[in-house]
């Protein structure tokens, strides 16, 4: 049971941390996302109607 403890005491910083990075890594993901989009909406129109 000490010993599950203790695992768990030493995991946490570790999955709070990857937390963090997941949050980090959705936000740019979708920022990117918007960029993109963005960027074929302006890359289309340029096409179009160069």
């Amino acid at each position: 049971m000490a010993d599950s403890r203790t695992f768990t005491r030493e995991f946490a910083p570790f999955t709070r941390r990857i937390g963090c990075f997941t949050r980090q890594f959705w936000l740019f993901t979708r920022d990117f996302g918007m960029f993109t989009r963005e960027f074929s909406i302006f890359t289309r129109d340029f096409v179009l109607y160069p």
